[in-house]
């Protein structure tokens, strides 16, 4: 066993932080089973030295053995390191596992990297994007008349100005909004309220100018 404890748990934790801003990385198997593989040897060896531990304080044993001090110490090392590695892989997971929450609701960019985010993905994951995407759309089902995400939608993310500029790419007409009524036509520039002109924006009659 390798006497530098953690060390592949430390590499696996370097390399979600920085791939934290991609799309979804692909996922790194090997680390992952070399960790779990080292997690099962050192629960393995905990025991075993607790074992004989028991065994030479037991009433038959003469006396305490000269190195109780260095075998309690190894134990709580491997007990430290099982910790550590746990909680490594917990993150690790957890990490991905958002991402892939997030593109459930993003149904536009699931779509457009579809072959990519599926090339980078364990076989567990691809279960949970299709098992969790299932119940997303069977969720946006109840609530057809709200943008709740995906497709360049609004979605989840609250607007950072209520009042926008827009110039109209194409004749929209007239629509009428809480403060009067409004002639988009093409060329023109307006200062609008967000929440009145979403939908154009969306389509392809606004740009937002910023």
């Amino acid at each position: 066993m390798s006497v530098t404890f953690g060390e592949t748990s430390d590499k696996l934790a370097r390399e979600a932080k920085r791939t934290a801003d991609l799309l979804v990385s692909p996922y790194n198997d090997d680390l992952v089973q070399t960790i779990c593989r080292e997690t099962r040897q050192l629960h393995t060896r905990a025991e075993s030295l607790l074992r004989a531990m028991r065994s030479n304080n037991s009433p038959e044993a003469q006396s305490t053995p000269p190195n109780l001090p260095s075998q309690l110490t190894e134990i709580m090392l491997h007990h430290l390191t099982i910790k550590r590695n746990k909680r490594v892989l917990f993150a690790y997971h957890r990490q991905r596992m958002e991402k892939l929450k997030e593109l459930s609701w993003d149904v536009g960019r699931r779509t457009t990297s579809q072959r990519e985010i599926k090339a980078c993905m364990s076989a567990s994951e691809q279960k949970f994007l299709n098992e969790y995407g299932e119940m997303v759309n069977e969720y946006k089902q109840s609530f057809l008349d709200v943008d709740v995400g995906g497709n360049g939608g609004v979605g989840l993310d609250p607007p950072l100005d209520l009042y926008i500029e827009v110039r109209v790419l194409r004749d929209a007409g007239r629509i009428n909004t809480e403060f009067g009524e409004l002639n988009l036509i093409k060329g023109n520039q307006e200062f609008v309220r967000r929440s009145d002109v979403e939908t154009l924006i969306n389509a392809g009659y606004l740009k937002h100018i910023t």
